[in-house]
């Protein structure tokens, strides 16, 4: 599905900002009533009858009754809120704070904004969210001519300890591309060519964004993950890598070219600049990200820049998400 409404014509979001979201939920109970209100409109799954049935609300106990078989549905359940002990106005808080800014929020900073005194709840709730982020962005194939490059992320790989807390083996890091110090990430972006009066701008018009950490850049790895998030009738622009050789497989065209490093921004613009501003944004805000981590913070990166020109509010837009999705 090609997200054809931001492809053409840029518009402004319209995003909430802090006083207005303070109005719109004062207190705990808004947050709730809300919450309520937006799982009876967009529909509730049984857990026992295993599809979207009616659904009564039972005042007194604050849960979801089924229609069908009777059996009662908590009101966090099936949501990214599902099983937490954390008030529903601190994840209404921090799905606004996550929402707001074109950039992140890192998480000691959530911390001290939410007021928590330990960190770890914040770190799962922001996790949560950005697991909703890349699921939701997992539902859309990208079409029409698509720049397709690799990246290589510097994480942190922590060595292995025992339950003391001591390190159990210790060991060298390698170098190149095999180290344990860069992941390899898949970037691929949806990129249609136009006329350009400017010389100074891109003559190619930016679309929708995927990125997938990879353990191998493999031919079987790169056509495994550009069949799952491409459609077939696309055309792929890639470089000379090896591993792009049999990408004719998957999809009706492929150009594979020879891009020297300093045509890079010429011949495949897009993908270029994805991958360079991402890598700016993880070292200026979060500085050092774990090693298993890093696909969370890119569902986040991907999420805001595939949605930089709707007109809705994004904050409404992942309750929506979260509203359907929970922890797995």
């Amino acid at each position: 599905m090609f997200m054809i409404y931001y492809k053409f014509v840029p518009s402004k979001r319209n995003d909430m900002n802090l006083l207005e979201f303070n109005k719109r939920f004062p207190t705990e109970e808004s947050c709730r009533t809300h919450l309520k209100e937006l799982r009876e409109k967009n529909g509730i799954e049984c857990k026992k009858c295993e599809c979207l049935t009616k659904h009564w609300w039972l005042e007194n106990v604050e849960k979801f009754q089924c229609s069908e078989c009777n059996s009662r549905t908590n009101l966090k359940s099936g949501t990214i809120m599902e099983k937490s002990q954390i008030p529903m106005m601190k994840w209404y808080m921090c799905i606004h704070l996550m929402t707001s800014i074109k950039k992140s929020f890192s998480g000691l900073e959530l911390q001290k904004q939410l007021g928590f005194k330990r960190y770890e709840p914040v770190w799962y709730m922001m996790s949560k969210i950005r697991q909703s982020m890349g699921k939701r962005d997992g539902n859309y194939v990208l079409e029409g001519e698509i720049e397709v490059d690799d990246g290589f992320y510097e994480v942190v790989d922590l060595p292995k300890k025992d339950r003391l807390g001591n390190i159990i083996t210790e060991r060298t890091l390698t170098r190149g591309r095999g180290s344990e110090r860069q992941r390899k990430v898949l970037v691929m972006v949806e990129s249609e060519e136009v006329e350009q009066t400017n010389p100074h701008k891109k003559n190619r018009k930016m679309g929708f964004v995927k990125m997938v950490v990879v353990d191998k850049l493999d031919s079987e790895t790169l056509n495994y993950e550009i069949q799952k998030g491409v459609s077939q009738t696309s055309t792929i622009l890639t470089d000379g890598y090896r591993g792009y050789n049999h990408v004719s497989d998957v999809v009706d065209t492929h150009v594979q070219m020879v891009v020297p490093p300093r045509e890079g921004h010429k011949k495949l613009p897009w993908v270029h600049t994805v991958i360079s501003n991402s890598k700016k944004q993880l070292l200026g805000v979060h500085h050092s990200i774990g090693k298993d981590y890093l696909q969370n913070y890119l569902n986040e990166f991907c999420y805001k820049l595939n949605r930089r020109n709707f007109e809705s509010d994004l904050f409404d837009r992942m309750l929506i998400c979260g509203s359907q999705d929970t922890w797995n």
